[in-house]
């Protein structure tokens, strides 16, 4: 089935990098401060790829997801960016731009697969917006945890590797690091094919 048109904005960011600053040096083999910005932003640009590429969300933030109407099933609606934690809430729109709360009655959240969904309750209606664009709001959490331990291994050492590639070949693009630190590899089996 189509999805409607969407537009995801992330609301609140995240709280923390999946790796520190310190394991990132110890990893480098790094013993100096002198790189420390250079080595904090790699961590950055290395978690921003990461969840670029496989489609997640890495520590746990906050997103709104904006759509123009309810999907074609009427039933169930795939969310991004897992690992769905919550939908906290969902607001429709009037024509007039006031909102109202869908009741959490009307629906929950199936986070037992990546991505998660939010799936009406038996008997609920979809919610009918009145506004013509992002008439739909739906306010959810998603990530692994608050905390870098929580993201799993596999996607930290591909996030050191490609790291450890950028830091070494400066000129390289995160494109090159990413088949050359074997990072591709490790990023993979995580990777979020599609939203259906």
């Amino acid at each position: 089935m189509p999805h409607p048109m969407y537009r995801l904005t992330e609301t609140t960011p995240p709280a923390a990098e999946p790796l520190t600053l310190d394991e990132t040096k110890t990893f480098l083999r790094v013993d100096h401060d002198n790189d420390d910005s250079q080595i904090t932003g790699l961590i950055a640009a290395a978690r921003q790829f990461c969840e670029s590429l496989t489609g997640r969300s890495l520590i746990t933030r906050s997103y709104s997801l904006f759509l123009d109407s309810w999907p074609d099933n009427g039933a169930a609606l795939a969310l991004p960016q897992p690992p769905l934690l919550t939908v906290t809430q969902i607001n429709v729109y009037a024509a007039d731009n006031s909102s109202a709360v869908f009741s959490a009655a009307n629906y929950f959240a199936d986070t037992a697969g990546a991505p998660g969904r939010l799936v009406l309750a038996e008997g609920a209606s979809p919610p009918l917006p009145g506004r013509i664009a992002s008439g739909i709001e739906i306010r959810f959490t998603a990530g692994y945890g608050a905390a870098a331990s929580s993201v799993p291994v596999l996607l930290r050492q591909g996030m050191k590797q490609m790291i450890a590639h950028l830091y070494a070949h400066r000129g390289d693009s995160p494109d090159q690091a990413l088949l050359a630190s074997g990072a591709a590899a490790l990023f993979q089996p995580y990777r979020v094919v599609s939203l259906s």
